[in-house]
């Protein structure tokens, strides 16, 4: 249906029926901008003193036009408001999509009135157009109206029949209307400079940040050649800088504001919150749908006005991370839809309105798909960041902080990480991070093994695998309208220890509770206990069975804050006259002077001790029979027997025919070996070793020691320090590649006891 039999079938009455007029007086000859311009204007006056006795009758129509009307010429700016003939210029009316159509009649008769308003501004030329802009008091209001109630692109499908085609004309001639806002250079003769009337536009309050985030809302899938145009304009302003952060800095938060305030309404406020009113109504005590609707209609839009700041302005990204907006959007996305999905649950209402029940989920779906754009939006200006700081190590490790702490925030939601996997791969994401910085593997890979983990990846992983659908459809099939429970688990459950016939001591079995505890402090030592009996005492799978959420079924009927109650104390047991066999004793003297348990005691450590002159070399290697033990040279022409050497003794250590080391003190003398202590300080060792081993190579320098420690844990590590980590653990030894018994032997030469 056209916009003209709409127009003809709805008869608007004749009192409110509005006929504009046009006016054509500018000239400009020598092509000047029209803000240097100034018109004659002739005004036509009634004398205010009328001659009396004069016969009309006997007068001329041009005589009596000059006795009884005075001609004045003014001299008038080209843009003044003098110029104006009188209109009136019409508001849109905003339909209200939680009525029914038929209670939103007013939207078409009053929008044929705006439509009509927007025809007149594209008629008129271009001294007219700037005239009724600036000096019209009903045109900002007009414009204005339009942009503080947009009708979104997805709200244009809830539109039917003459509503749509009404809208959808209302919407071309806007934005051509705002396109003639923008174009200050209309003809060579119709024109003004481009700062002159940018200033202009931003006096009369039609272009500011929230103007101009709007229309790109609007037009960016329409237009978008508008878009960058409109955007260019505003922000390459310089004039307005310090006022555009200003806007910006107050429209982030503003978006937190109403993150946090819509979480409120729908969770609960804490004790201490402070409560800002925003423009829907507070939650109603009786469940309303249209509350709801409001809710999350503004939530959606919210966020996607947010969205479009970031595509076309990307400092205000950076501005955002400042505030900590990302950071609060898991919790918010999380909270606030897992409880509207509850609070739309088995509710009569759905049924009822069915039409705006679909509305809801729509838009919840769209708002959640918003979310994890946005939250994509601070991962992709990471990894662009990064890639422009190559070389850069100092910036390219914030970003990496920066990254990972994003990661770790959603990791704490697993509807929302498992979410944002499922549209943008995490695991791709942080192989692109590796090829490009400096990040620690194992930090990207305990993210990616956190992720497989939840249950809701492998779900949605199913889904999306079997249906191949987009992320709205998944979320539309896959809405979390009954809570899981909290403790779901899909890893198979630990493998049964069989009981040991003798626990561990209470004194051990107190020692590991504790230790569980401190790691646990919600836990209940009652519940520990249980824990540590399933898993025969063994504290490290309990602690990892509590960390993967990986306990048996049967403990999960058992409160986590059980607290453990001692069995009561037995009672003491009455002492008892000896019964046992009478002592073969007189008196007690007998009983002192008796030898015979030392003849025992003497056989038992007799046929205990064995001899061996074995000298090979084992773990338990005793030196005490190697003092003069002969060793005899089978294959050797001498027949004489050589005698081993033990540096213990001294009775045998003035022979200086063999010397495992010479030693020296710090003066560089050598020492004698019987002024030695019999265990020498280890590092006193290790340091002449060293100054020897320097001494002998002096082009040697002193090694550098390599820092594996760092900074203590949370406070990140330096790229040095990693890189030192890395390298030890590959060079490091998978097995012993030294002589043992050389080591052995060293420690007995300086008294002491080998390990």
């Amino acid at each position: 249906m056209d916009i003209a039999k709409i127009v003809k079938n709805f008869k608007i009455k004749d009192e409110v029926e509005v006929k504009y007029k046009y006016i054509n007086v500018f000239k400009n000859p020598n092509k000047l901008p029209i803000n240097q311009i100034h018109l004659e204007k002739n005004v036509v006056t009634l004398r205010q003193m009328i001659l009396k006795n004069i016969d009309i009758t006997e007068l001329s129509d041009n005589e009596a036009f000059k006795k009884f009307v005075e001609q004045q010429k003014e001299i008038i700016p080209a843009l003044d408001k003098r110029w104006l003939p009188k209109c009136v210029l019409y508001p849109f009316e905003p339909y209200v999509f939680t009525l029914p159509p038929e209670e939103n009649k007013t939207f078409l008769s009053s929008n044929l009135l705006y439509s009509r308003s927007l025809d007149y501004l594209l008629k008129c030329n271009y001294h007219q157009f700037w005239c009724t802009i600036l000096y019209e008091p009903t045109a900002a209001i007009c414009l204005r109206s339009f942009i503080l109630n947009p009708i979104s692109n997805f709200q244009c499908s809830y539109l039917e029949g003459d509503d749509l085609l009404l809208f959808r004309e209302i919407l071309d001639k806007y934005l051509l209307v705002y396109q003639r806002l923008l174009n200050f250079k209309a003809t060579e003769t119709e024109y003004m400079p481009s700062e002159y009337g940018l200033k202009l536009i931003i006096d009369v309050k039609l272009l500011n940040l929230p103007i101009v985030i709007t229309l790109a809302f609007l037009y960016k899938d329409i237009n978008l050649t508008f878009v960058n145009k409109l955007t260019n304009l505003y922000f390459n302003n310089t004039s307005q800088l310090d006022f555009q952060i200003k806007e910006m800095e107050e429209i982030l938060k503003q978006a937190v504001m109403i993150m946090e305030m819509i979480g409120g309404n729908i969770c609960g406020f804490d004790k201490d919150a402070v409560v800002v009113p925003l423009s829907i109504e507070k939650r109603p005590a009786i469940f309303s749908l249209s509350w709801v609707y409001s809710v999350v209609n503004y939530l959606l839009y919210t966020i996607s006005t947010v969205n479009v700041l970031f595509e076309f302005y990307k400092p205000s990204i950076e501005m955002a991370l400042n505030l900590d907006l990302p950071y609060r959007m898991p919790y918010t996305y999380v909270n606030v839809y897992r409880e509207l999905y509850e609070m739309l649950y088995d509710r009569p209402e759905i049924e009822a309105e069915k039409e705006l029940s679909r509305r809801i989920f729509d838009e919840i779906n769209l708002g959640r798909s918003q979310f994890i754009d946005m939250y994509h939006v601070f991962i992709s200006y990471c990894l662009d960041k990064a890639l422009e700081s190559m070389g850069d190590s100092k910036q390219q490790e914030e970003l990496v902080e920066i990254y990972l702490k994003l990661l770790t925030t959603a990791l704490e939601d697993d509807y929302f990480i498992c979410d944002y996997d499922l549209k943008y791969n995490v695991s791709n994401m942080n192989e692109v991070f590796e090829s490009c910085t400096p990040i620690d593997p194992t930090r990207t890979q305990f993210i990616s093994s956190c992720l497989q983990k939840h249950s809701r990846h492998k779900k949605l992983e199913k889904i999306t695998k079997l249906s191949r659908k987009t992320i709205e459809d998944v979320f539309k099939e896959f809405k979390p309208i009954e809570k899981e429970p909290e403790l779901q688990f899909t890893l198979p459950p630990p493998v049964e220890v069989k009981q040991t016939s003798q626990g561990p001591s209470d004194n051990k079995i107190e020692q590991l509770i504790k230790d569980i505890i401190d790691m646990f402090p919600h836990l209940g030592d009652g519940f520990v206990l249980k824990c540590l009996e399933a898993y025969n005492f063994n504290s490290s799978d309990v602690i990892n069975a509590i960390l993967e959420e990986n306990l048996p079924p049967h403990l999960y009927e058992i409160a986590f804050d059980t607290i453990r109650i001692p069995p009561e104390p037995e009672p003491e047991k009455p002492i008892l006259a000896f019964k046992g066999k009478k002592p073969g004793y007189d008196d007690a003297l007998k009983l002192l002077n008796d030898k015979s348990d030392m003849k025992e005691i003497k056989t038992y450590v007799l046929e205990g001790v064995q001899y061996s002159i074995d000298n090979s070399y084992d773990d338990e290697y005793d030196d005490r029979y190697d003092e003069l033990d002969p060793i005899k040279v089978d294959d050797g022409p001498l027949s004489e027997e050589r005698t081993t050497f033990n540096p213990n003794r001294d009775d045998l250590a003035s022979d200086t025919s063999y010397s495992s080391e010479e030693e020296y003190d710090d003066q560089g003398k050598s020492v004698d070996p019987k002024n030695k202590n019999f265990c020498e300080d280890p590092a006193l060792v290790r340091a002449r070793r060293e100054q020897r081993f320097l001494s002998k190579n002096p082009h040697l320098s002193q090694p550098k020691k390599k820092d594996v420690v760092g900074n203590a844990k949370g406070q990140g590590q330096d790229k040095t320090v990693l890189q030192n980590r890395q390298k030890k653990n590959t060079n490091k030894s998978s097995k012993a590649n030294h002589s043992r018994k050389s080591g052995a032997q060293f420690k007995r030469n300086k008294g002491m006891i080998p390990s």
